[in-house]
């Protein structure tokens, strides 16, 4: 059973499609991004370990899901790791990416973003639900099967890799910017 700490911030129905559709997700697409946001969604609910990016086996704490979502998204936009101020900031030790594959890194950062609230758009559309908990039928989100060996799925495939780098190298300048502004020089 999934237990969700009480620092998440989107709700718990959400955080539980989520968890439910990233599975069937990672099963049917067999994308590094669906893997990504199933490992992320796994290790922060307890599921397993160690960390996703970084391998970490220490407890799950909001400043080490914060660390790691900030060393997921330096992977996921290939640019600078985090520098011994970050690592100050964050408050954890430094432990670089392990997990080498951007696309991986993106779907863990954008699961702990979301999760953290620090993007408030879950890293997938989820089904709308009724005042009594249930999903009107007519707004199911469905997943279909995937056809790897076809041009339009290639295409597509490529297509998407280029908006999640382009994606995460915008939040990882926008965060770098932050950062430095506040360091006292």
């Amino acid at each position: 059973m999934a237990v969700i700490p009480e620092w998440v911030v989107p709700p718990a129905q959400q955080v539980a499609d989520f968890h439910h559709m990233a599975y069937r997700l990672a099963d049917i697409t067999g994308t590094n991004e669906a893997a990504g946001q199933l490992a992320a969604a796994d290790w922060l609910l307890g599921g397993t370990r160690p960390a996703p990016v970084t391998h970490r086996d220490d407890p799950v704490t909001w400043a080490l899901v914060r660390a790691e979502s900030w060393v997921a998204l330096c992977d996921a936009a290939r640019a600078a790791a985090p520098t011994p101020e970050d690592w100050r900031r964050l408050g954890v030790a430094p432990r670089d990416a392990v997990a080498g594959n951007s696309e991986w890194s993106y779907g863990v950062w954008r699961t702990l973003s979301w999760l953290l609230g620090v993007r408030l758009d879950p890293p997938f559309e989820l089904s709308r639900r009724l005042a009594d908990g249930t999903i009107p039928e007519s707004e199911q989100r469905y997943t279909l099967p995937s056809r790897p060996e076809s041009s339009e799925w290639q295409a597509g495939q490529a297509h998407r890799r280029e908006r999640m780098w382009a994606e995460a190298v915008v939040h990882w300048q926008h965060v770098r910017d932050r950062a430095d502004a506040t360091v006292i020089r």
